[in-house]
């Protein structure tokens, strides 16, 4: 019976560990900076931050238009070139790859609260 329970017990381990290395992202690679993001703001269509509730506004993040960047969750995505507003696009169906947009140099994410934990913005290949 002893050798049972450990056996299930050292089961459970490997199967916990096996899960954790199946993620798609490392945290260390996401650009969204958690601790920085203002709740119940996001940039609207017209590139001004608006109070809403249920969203999450990210900080600036620097942003290359030559890499390629994907986000994890449903967000609104707005392109600035310096402080100039070029455009908010929304996307569903993530993940997702975001447009290209040459004359940008930086973007904020909007996005849901309940996607906080698990919003993330990489770079890929």
């Amino acid at each position: 019976m002893y050798y049972s329970l450990l056996r299930f017990i050292f089961f459970i381990g490997i199967i916990l560990v096996l899960s954790a290395c199946n993620t798609e992202y490392n945290s260390n690679d996401n650009l969204v900076n958690k601790t920085n993001t203002v709740n119940d703001q996001w940039v609207n269509y017209k590139g001004v931050s608006k109070n809403k509730k249920s969203m999450v506004q990210s900080q600036f993040i620097p942003y290359t238009p030559n890499n390629k960047y994907e986000v994890s969750l449903d967000t609104y995505v707005s392109y600035f070139n310096g402080e100039n507003f070029i455009k908010t696009e929304l996307y569903e169906n993530t993940p997702d790859i975001i447009d290209t947009v040459e004359e940008a140099d930086g973007i904020i994410l909007s996005f849901n609260k309940e996607n906080k934990s698990g919003m993330q913005l990489v770079e890929v290949e």
